[in-house]
């Protein structure tokens, strides 16, 4: 078996440290299949039968095709898609969801394992029963364990017991596991019709939101869970409060719609064709059937090769078109959900979101198909489409901690209008990310600590020698000790007094928010989110004094590692 990456020996280790019984999570396009092939390997080492859950018939094929080349000795098997295999034959089984709770199904012997991929997808009471006591030891995975029901608390949880955090896009990125990644967005306006109607659906629903809030003791937050109330209530449909969540549910329904379907982002996919043409391979992520064939069709239009990838297609079609985009005869796919979790798609350049979704987790998967380790160390690029002043305008807390992370982890994050997108995107495909190399500290010629400069003027000073980039996530020592995030770079030893001083340059409200996202003060640091709702900002607010913040250091470090090669002189210079 191919040796394990650390996030998966360290996530195998804590199953086992669990009982053998835990959920591991872990974004897209970081491995966590081989956290379940160790399991198995462990499990055969006990004479232990394995079942492997999974919920589509492409995550039946690809596991199989994993199992057998990373484990030839272990004999395995198949159930669905025409697979009839059993247990008699098989010391491995994988099964579909739905196969697995047929009458009749292969049973293994008492103590077995079971791995459930894609836990999440198990929630509902008919497929729940495939929890049973027969599996001593119990593996669950997914990119994140997340429902908009009760289905993760009821029957999820209560039979995995625990929850292990495998990898996380920042882990993904120190470890190297995730490819580096510049952020975009683009503002596309409604057509004067559109609006209208998104006004006139957005106020029904706002209106059905205020009133299920104040008169029914829906929470507010987090807008799962308001979900998850909503979709409950609206089942009552005698019932005044059903028929009010249905009013809600329907309103926001074509919203989503409007957004995912407005001319305008279509006509911005058109304007970006060039650009795309030139990227290996991207996927632009719809949310209707209908978007992506039009987007595909205008991409088409302007000589992409592109494809539509959706429920529309038949299983043969939907096959003959993967294996085009893989062996690069189609080098773009238009894809709503279909394509968000459990299809195996080759590196890809850039992701076009033009629609967003509601789902933490779609957005997250989405975000995982785009971020695999490319070929030559290329970099992926994001471009995120948003209506102003709507639910996806990132200024009102879109995406939320979708967004959140991607901006974490992005070597580049810029808004600009969809003239200058294609230039900016071509360019971004062509040019490399800079390597991050390591601040020059460790003499105690630089323990002085350098005046705070003018923005302009500091970057007048970083123009000196652009080859020198600090990274936050691998910083400031003379060993480069990596940092589990930008929080305890900013703790370490001179960044914090950096930071701090940096501060003394801001407005108060600033250098609140300032310290809340970092934890300046003493306390955990704080997510954008929370301190935007907390000092009643933009989250865009936040990110942008976050960022300035992180450059202002780098710019305090990189100065002082000049002045220490440079002249060689200790004590503080001073800087107009």
């Amino acid at each position: 078996m191919t040796e394990l990456r650390a996030w998966q020996k360290e996530a195998f280790e804590a199953w086992r440290g669990a009982g053998n019984r835990a959920i591991v999570e872990a974004v897209t396009g970081t491995g966590k299949t081989r956290v379940g092939v160790a399991a198995i390997v462990s499990a055969r080492s006990l004479d232990q039968q394995v079942l492997v859950v999974v919920p589509t018939i492409d995550l039946l094929e690809q596991w199989h095709t994993e199992v057998k080349q990373q484990l030839p000795s272990v004999s395995v098997g198949r159930r669905g898609n025409g697979h009839r295999d059993d247990f008699r034959h098989s010391s491995v089984l994988i099964t579909t969801i739905q196969s697995a709770i047929m009458k009749g199904a292969p049973q293994p012997r008492p103590g077995a394992l079971m791995i459930a991929d894609e836990v999440h997808r198990y929630g509902t009471d008919g497929f729940a029963r495939v929890f049973t006591d027969r599996y001593d030891h119990r593996l669950g995975l997914t990119a994140t364990l997340e429902r908009q029901d009760e289905g993760v608390d009821t029957h999820i949880l209560p039979y995995f017991q625990t929850k292990i955090a495998g990898c996380d896009f920042a882990r993904g990125r120190r470890d190297n596991v995730l490819a580096p990644v510049r952020v975009m967005t683009v503002a596309i306006d409604f057509t004067s019709d559109e609006r209208t109607k998104f006004e006139e659906h957005d106020a029904i629903a706002r209106d059905a939101r205020k009133n299920l809030i104040s008169n029914y003791d829906c929470v507010a937050s987090p807008f799962g869970e308001f979900m998850k109330t909503v979709t409950k209530l609206a089942e009552q449909r005698d019932l005044p409060e059903g028929r009010l969540a249905s009013r809600y549910l329907s309103a926001f329904s074509k919203r989503r719609t409007l957004l995912a379907d407005c001319q305008g982002k279509i006509d911005a996919l058109g304007t970006l064709a060039s650009a795309l043409a030139k990227s290996d391979r991207s996927i632009v992520f719809s949310e209707t059937k209908a978007s992506a064939e039009a987007g595909s069709a205008v991409l088409r239009e302007r000589g992409v090769q592109s494809s539509a990838y959706s429920s529309g297609l038949d299983r043969l079609a939907r096959t003959r078109v993967l294996q085009q985009f893989r062996n690069g005869a189609l080098t773009n796919l238009v894809a709503p959900r279909v394509l968000d979790e459990g299809i195996d798609v080759p590196a890809v350049d850039v992701g076009v979101i033009i629609a967003s979704s509601s789902s933490r987790r779609q957005m997250i998967q989405r975000m995982g198909r785009v971020l695999r380790l490319k070929p030559g160390d290329r970099a992926a690029a994001f471009v995120i489409m948003y209506v102003p002043g709507t639910m996806e305008d990132p200024a009102l807390g879109a995406h939320e901690a979708f967004l959140e992370q991607l901006l974490e982890i992005a070597e580049e994050q810029v808004d600009v209008p969809i003239a200058q997108a294609p230039t900016l995107l071509a360019e971004w495909l062509t040019r490399p990310v800079e390597p991050k190399l390591e601040s020059v500290r460790a003499s105690s010629k630089l323990s002085a600590i350098v005046e705070p400069v003018a923005t302009g003027e500091l970057s007048r000073s970083q123009g000196r020698n652009p080859a020198v980039a600090v990274s936050p996530t691998a910083v400031s020592s003379p060993t480069a000790v990596p940092m589990d995030s930008v929080a305890d770079w900013i703790g370490t030893s001179g960044n914090l007094d950096l930071m701090l001083r940096y501060a003394a340059t801001l407005t108060a409200k600033e250098a609140r928010i300032l310290v809340d996202v970092f934890g300046l003060g003493g306390h955990e640091a704080r997510s954008a989110m929370t301190v935007a709702k907390s000092e009643v900002v933009p989250i865009e607010i936040v990110a942008k004094i976050r960022k300035k913040g992180i450059d202002a250091v780098r710019g305090f470090e990189w100065l002082e590692g000049y002045d220490a090669l440079h002249s060689g002189v200790s004590g503080t210079r001073s800087h107009s």
